[in-house]
């Protein structure tokens, strides 16, 4: 096991979101698809009445007829509308015992490993989903978790491979600071937090595949002070995929 970091990863609006301008290079994000609706209906019967539960159909933000589902066995169907019909056009299923050696200490228990529902682009032709496995442990006085995903890419044919291992992805801390009347009734801010806002940018420097930047901000907020009082710790790096 690794030494333990405490960091919270996490996102508004969309994580690993790219910032920027109009023309900056973005991930594809996945809208939600109501049970019952339309098109849900359309894509279930598409895949021979697969959906249960626990499955998921998504609409791809921005192109109206390309949809996804997404099985918790970690299977993942693509269909695009033609016309009334739901066309497959490709099929990925994902291994669940990545990232089993990530837990930054023992007390740490896997929890579930899941397919976050985007699409983060590599080249012009390429993408890759992020499959995430989160950890987590709980305390008397608070709690810990600890999400990593690999980025993989998504070949025509069904296949696969890992452009990006072991990336933090998210996670969160929060350890009790208040043990009498008189703290509680001192503060409403009784907890020691760590957190970090990740997001990624896509640069395309003319080569196979887009370089990424992890650009990550840092915060701590102890207890017993004013959130505002807060500063961040900003920290880059550039990596390629497959490197």
């Amino acid at each position: 096991m690794k030494h333990c970091v405490v960091l919270w990863v996490t996102a508004v609006s969309f994580p690993l979101m790219a910032q920027g301008n109009i023309n900056t290079i973005k991930p594809t994000a996945f809208i939600a698809l109501k049970k019952g609706s339309e098109q849900y209906t359309g894509v279930c019967k598409a895949a021979i009445n697969r959906c249960g539960e626990e499955t998921k159909v998504w609409k791809a933000k921005g192109l109206e007829d390309v949809f996804y589902l997404i099985e918790p066995t970690l299977e993942m169907i693509k269909f695009r509308k033609k016309n009334d019909d739901y066309i497959k056009e490709g099929q990925w299923k994902f291994d669940n015992k990545n990232n089993d050696e990530n837990a930054m200490s023992e007390d740490l228990i896997k929890d579930k490993v899941y397919i976050y529902p985007a699409l983060y682009p590599l080249s012009k032709t390429k993408q890759a989903i992020a499959l995430v496995t989160k950890w987590q442990a709980l305390y008397s006085g608070g709690s810990r978790e600890e999400e990593y995903a690999d980025f993989i890419m998504l070949n025509d044919d069904g296949s696969s491979q890992v452009a990006f291992k072991d990336v933090l992805f998210s996670s969160k801390a929060m350890i009790r600071a208040c043990f009498t009347a008189e703290e509680y009734a001192k503060t409403s801010h009784c907890h020691d937090e760590d957190w970090a806002l990740l997001n990624l940018k896509f640069i395309d420097e003319g080569k196979e595949y887009y370089s990424w930047k992890f650009i990550t901000k840092s915060y701590t907020w102890p207890a017993f002070v004013e959130k505002v009082s807060t500063q961040p710790k900003i920290t880059e790096r550039v990596a390629w995929p497959f490197q």
